[in-house]
């Protein structure tokens, strides 16, 4: 008796402190979208999360045996679990995008729902009371079957879409690290890494659920039980919650037009490059006009020494629009726009590394970096060296002292 207390002690105090979490995340979401003007899909997405999870905890205590509450809502929460996994995806969306809108395609988001419907079917159109048990002999062995197909077939589906909407979140964070090299010179807290770590989270903890139910489904011992399982409640929105308030997407709206969508592209007309650049109606003479501006030009005024330097701010400095400047270094000299301003830096710095005494943390500052950790990987993955070693090997009079 006291071991199933102290069980049910444990399972409230988890379920509890979840919704106080979710409460407290959710309070600051909407304040959040009340000081945020536009860009707004990453909140929406994390306001639909944790709705879907206090609801989750609010039906788990609702239902655990200890208030009186009426059935007729038992087991429908279950058609609304995929909502976990849709609205992890829009936040990622929303993360990786410079302008993230719903589209009328976005209604096959809707699927999942519809589907978890189907597949629970047979055990919500039965009366409350019955589909909560409270019934004895209510059932027949053939329809609790067909319940039991259902069941299996509703996890089957939260498998696939664990693997489709996990696919997805994947492959569009793997695209925005290759844009965010096209629009930004400086990486720093563009990388969304954190939201790598926090996605891979998401999904070994929805995997570790399903594994969970299969198994109970099996007529195996439940994984998650006692303080385990309570703690388990409690790692989903505590891991949401720390970045959910503070996350803003780091593409500017501008780099719409040049950035590569994580998506098939539309295919395009006979004859037709199957470009981004396509329709950007450069001819290979004024490719080879704005190249030799921008080299001209970035050597004249050095203008990879600014720190905030990015893809617009450079095309303006060279007069020519930020499509064209993309299509010129992604074309012409087959980089994009971080590894071209770094080589010009770590050129800089080389120069700078022989011909004067500054420190390696001064050089890193002066030629544009923000971190000397990015600034010696840089330089050795252009180089192959060091900074003290080049600096060792071309003025090893200098070498000594200068680190």
């Amino acid at each position: 008796m006291m071991e199933i207390q102290e069980l049910l002690y444990w399972e409230h105090l988890g379920i509890a402190g979840a919704v106080a979490v979710s409460a407290f995340v959710l309070l600051g979401l909407f304040l959040r979208l009340h000081e945020t003007p536009t860009s707004r899909m990453h909140i929406w997405a994390m306001i639909a999360f944790f709705v879907n999870t206090i609801a989750d905890a609010v039906n788990s205590f609702a239902y655990s045996g200890v208030f009186l509450v009426q059935s007729t809502f038992f087991r429908w929460h279950d058609v609304f679990v995929p909502g976990f996994m849709v609205a992890l995806y829009f936040y990622v969306r929303a993360l990786t995008s410079s302008n993230a809108t719903l589209h009328r395609r976005d209604a096959v988001h809707l699927l999942p729902f519809v589907m978890s419907f189907i597949c629970l079917a047979p055990a919500l159109v039965l009366p409350a009371n019955v589909r909560r048990g409270l019934v004895e002999g209510a059932i027949s062995p053939s329809y609790q079957q067909l319940i039991d197909l259902g069941e299996m077939a509703y996890w089957i589906l939260w498998i696939a879409i664990l693997i489709i909407y996990g696919g997805l979140c994947i492959r569009r964070l793997i695209q925005h690290k290759r844009n965010i090299r096209d629009v930004f010179s400086d990486l720093e807290n563009k990388t969304l890494r954190w939201l790598d770590g926090l996605v891979a989270t998401i999904l070994i903890l929805a995997l570790f659920v399903i594994i969970d139910e299969v198994l109970l489904l099996m007529g195996s011992p439940a994984i998650r039980e006692g303080v385990w399982s309570r703690l388990f409640d409690l790692v989903l929105p505590m891991s949401f919650g720390i970045f959910a308030l503070r996350a803003n997407p780091p593409l500017p709206d501008w780099s719409e037009q040049i950035l590569e969508a994580p998506t098939a592209p539309e295919m395009p007309e006979p004859g037709e490059p199957q470009s981004r650049y396509a329709r950007s109606g450069l001819q290979q003479e004024d490719i080879d006009r704005y190249a030799a501006r921008l080299e001209s030009r970035m050597v004249k005024g050095q203008l990879w020494r600014d720190h905030g330097l990015n893809l617009s701010s450079l095309a303006s400095a060279i007069s020519i629009s930020p499509i064209h400047l993309s299509e010129v270094l992604n074309t012409k000299l087959s980089m994009p726009f971080y590894d071209y301003v770094n080589q010009c830096r770590i050129r800089d710095a080389c120069d700078l590394l022989v011909k004067t005494d500054d420190t390696i943390i001064e050089i890193s500052e002066t030629v544009g970096f923000n971190a000397k950790s990015t600034f010696n990987t840089s330089f050795k993955k252009v180089t192959d060296l060091t900074p003290s070693g080049w600096r060792a090997t071309h003025k090893p009079q200098s070498a000594v002292g200068n680190v």
